[in-house]
C-alpha cells in the first residue's frame, strides 16, 4: 500500500457538484488549537455562500511525508466538491501542536500558499488540557480511572506525545507563524465564542475576505467538547492552580504577543 492509498479523501460538500476546473489551494487555514472550538468555526465558515471548506482535517502540512511524497497536487485534490467559491479553506488543529514542530509546519505552509490567511482559536490552557486528557482517555490511550494532574505529574510535558500540556503552550507554537505571516494571522479566544459567537464569526469572515452580512442559522449552538463529563472528574481549584503553573510563563508571553489581558485564565487563589 502506498502513502497515497493510505490517505482517505474527504467527500465534497453535500448538494454541490464538483467543478470541472481544478480546485484551488486554500486561501485560509485554521491552524488550531485542538479542543478550542475549531470545528465550530470550520463548519460555520463552510455555511457561508462564498466559502468552501474541506469537510475534514487534512493533516497535510504537519506530515512532512505527505508534503514530500504526495505534494501539492494531492493537497489540492482534497478540496473536491469546490464549486467555484472565491474563498477556500481547511482546518487542521494539529498545525499548531508543539510536538509537530510549528516552525517547520509554518515554513511548509509559507512555501505552498504564501499569501494564505491563518486563524488560531485559543482556549484556557487548563481547560484545553482537561479536554485533551478526556479525549485520549476515551481513545484508550490513558487509563480510564486516571486523573489529569496525576497523568501530567508522571510525564514531562516535552516528552508527552499526546500534547496534553504542550498543546496549550500557545505563544511558543504561534511564534513562527507570527514571524512568517504577521497580520495574516488572526488569533481568536475561545471565551468569546461562548459569550458572543456572532462577533467571533464576523471577525473570522473579515479576516478571510468574506462578506459579514451572512450568519448561519444555528451559530449560537456552540458544541464544547466533553460537556457530559462528570463534575467529580474535573480538576479541583487546587489542581487547577497547580496545572496553571505549567502555563504561566507561556500565557504571559501570549499576553504580550496579542496585547490582550488573559487574567480570566488564571485560577482563583482562594482555598477550595
Amino acid at each position: 500500500m502506498t502513502l497515497a492509498d493510505d490517505v482517505a479523501r474527504p467527500e465534497g460538500r453535500r448538494g454541490r457538484q464538483t467543478s470541472p476546473v481544478e480546485a484551488p489551494l486554500p486561501t485560509f487555514i485554521i491552524i488550531g488549537a485542538q479542543k478550542s472550538a475549531t470545528r465550530w468555526l470550520r463548519e460555520n465558515l463552510a455555511q457561508h455562500p462564498d466559502i468552501f471548506v474541506a469537510p475534514q482535517e487534512l493533516k497535510y502540512f504537519n506530515h512532512p511525508k505527505r508534503v514530500d511524497v504526495l505534494g501539492a497536487a494531492w493537497y489540492r485534490a482534497q478540496f473536491e466538491g469546490w464549486a467555484g467559491e472565491a474563498i477556500t479553506g481547511e482546518g487542521t488543529p494539529g498545525y499548531m501542536m508543539l510536538g509537530h514542530r510549528p516552525a517547520d509546519v509554518a515554513g511548509r505552509i509559507k512555501a505552498t500558499v504564501p499569501e494564505v490567511r491563518l486563524i488560531a482559536l485559543l482556549r484556557n490552557p487548563v481547560d484545553r488540557a482537561y479536554s485533551a486528557f478526556l479525549h485520549h482517555q476515551r481513545a484508550d490511550r490513558v487509563h480510564p480511572r486516571a486523573r489529569l494532574l496525576e497523568t501530567v505529574r508522571r510525564c514531562q510535558p516535552e516528552d508527552d506525545w499526546m500534547g496534553i500540556v504542550a498543546g496549550g503552550w500557545y505563544a511558543a507554537s504561534l511564534d513562527p507563524y507570527v514571524k512568517l505571516f504577521g497580520d495574516g494571522l488572526l488569533v481568536l479566544i475561545h471565551d468569546d465564542v461562548g459569550q458572543d459567537p456572532g462577533s467571533v464569526y464576523a471577525s473570522a469572515l473579515r479576516h478571510v475576505g468574506a462578506s459579514t452580512d451572512f450568519e448561519p442559522p444555528f451559530l449560537d449552538r456552540v458544541v464544547f467538547s466533553n460537556l457530559g463529563a462528570s463534575r467529580t472528574d474535573r480538576p479541583s481549584a487546587a489542581e487547577r492552580r497547580e496545572l496553571f503553573e505549567l502555563f504561566r510563563d507561556d500565557v504571559a508571553r501570549l499576553e504580550m504577543m496579542l496585547g490582550r489581558d488573559l487574567s480570566p485564565w488564571r485560577p482563583s487563589t482562594s482555598v477550595d
